[in-house]
């Protein structure tokens, strides 16, 4: 057999290879710790087997294997799918019930590509060329947007529940999962313009690409933690007690909180007066046990020793001081930290000592709620 080697072609089987390995690595990770890693490593193995039929094109393989064309490895309409389940599984809403519907047009995908394969060499000789691969890769790169918009707004709506439970969410906010989203659909339009555009360059950086993108998604997937929402409440029912009673969450897991069924608008309805007591309660518990110097203190810890549900005090925060949880933290924090920085340990502590004495989990966080509550920098507060 004739084979004829290129850089291209080694660097799209080095990025299935990888792929192969972390898809299986992350399968695997899925069964030992029960983390939705099952879903990204299928996601990183269609992913990876894209390039396949483009390695056997420039390899000559075709050429004598002509019953091998259009291998169906080109999962337009089922990869993105998948990513976006693992992203809602491993978000603040784990514990709904993910979107498996977006699924199916990659379930028809799948099974059209395999019919098509089975197809006589002359009937699928035809197909290729025509203006088929065109067209079904512009369906499944606006079938690829599209999740990916619902991938980009659950990103969103996931940091809005975060900031409003955890006072630390350095490592929760799935940041890299928004850029990756990005990276992507930049990496898919450069896709669309090699249809049109045959370039040598090109396409090397596209399969560069598509290998750094491999090994970016699957170390970020090995190294993401699930995040778990603190407390759970039925969409479809709100609560009206004002106390977690003796079904308390506790371990901070998902639990269902005692409720009962009233008017779904009762935060909304909260009164001024309400809002404030609340906000007294909680802030004077706060200054009195100094709580906030825990990293991890998390707003269902007040709310079991105030004994008021986490929902009530986060609306009530929301309502009155026109913030979210983690930012109400994050001022006690920099009060602290002023305090430091002006008293003899600011001697024997780093800036980023400092804000860990206060409770900061990391040196970004505690810059920025810094300059965001006195305009200036610690270090520029040190020596003001």
């Amino acid at each position: 057999m004739d084979i004829t080697y290129n850089l291209v072609s080694f660097i799209d089987a080095l990025g299935v290879v990888q792929g192969l390995l972390f898809g299986l690595l992350l399968i695997q990770l899925h069964s030992k710790s029960r983390r939705p890693t099952l879903f990204l490593g299928l996601f990183i193995l269609l992913f990876a087997l894209e390039p396949i039929p483009l390695i056997l094109r420039d390899l000559g393989i075709l050429r004598q294997r002509p019953e091998w064309l259009l291998l169906p490895v080109s999962f337009h309409f089922l990869a993105y799918p998948l990513f976006f389940i693992y992203i809602q599984k491993t978000s603040i809403f784990g514990v709904n019930r993910p979107s498996y519907w977006t699924l199916i047009p990659g379930a028809v995908e799948l099974i059209t590509m395999s019919v098509i394969f089975f197809l006589p060499t002359a009937t699928k000789i035809e197909i290729k060329g025509s203006s088929y691969e065109l067209v079904y890769f512009l369906m499944g790169l606006g079938y690829t947007i599209y999740i990916s918009i619902l991938i980009l707004k659950l990103i969103h709506a996931h940091f809005t529940e975060l900031i409003s439970q955890y006072s630390s969410i350095t490592e929760k906010r799935l940041s890299w999962s928004r850029s990756f989203i990005y990276a992507s659909i930049g990496f898919h339009l450069l896709l669309l313009l090699n249809f049109f555009v045959e370039n040598s360059q090109l396409y090397i950086m596209i399969s560069l690409i598509n290998v750094v993108l491999i090994y970016w998604v699957s170390v970020k997937g090995i190294t993401q933690e699930n995040v778990t929402s603190l407390y759970w409440v039925p969409p479809s029912i709100e609560l009206v007690s004002t106390t977690l009673d003796e079904n308390k969450l506790v371990n901070q897991k998902p639990k269902k909180i005692n409720i009962t069924v009233g008017n779904p608008n009762h935060t909304e309805l909260m009164s001024e007066e309400d809002a404030f007591e609340i906000i007294e309660t909680v802030e004077d518990y706060i200054k009195n046990s100094e709580c906030f110097i825990r990293h991890d203190l998390t707003i269902i810890d007040i709310a079991e020793a105030v004994n008021i549900h986490p929902k009530r005090i986060s609306h009530a925060i929301n309502k009155q001081l026109k913030t979210n949880f983690n930012s109400y933290i994050n001022a006690f924090r920099v009060v602290r930290a002023k305090t430091l920085l002006k008293s003899g340990l600011a001697k024997n502590l780093s800036i980023e000592g400092i804000g860990a004495e206060a409770g900061f989990h990391s040196k970004t966080t505690f810059y920025s709620s810094f300059r965001k509550v006195e305009g200036m920098t610690p270090a520029q507060y040190k020596s003001s």
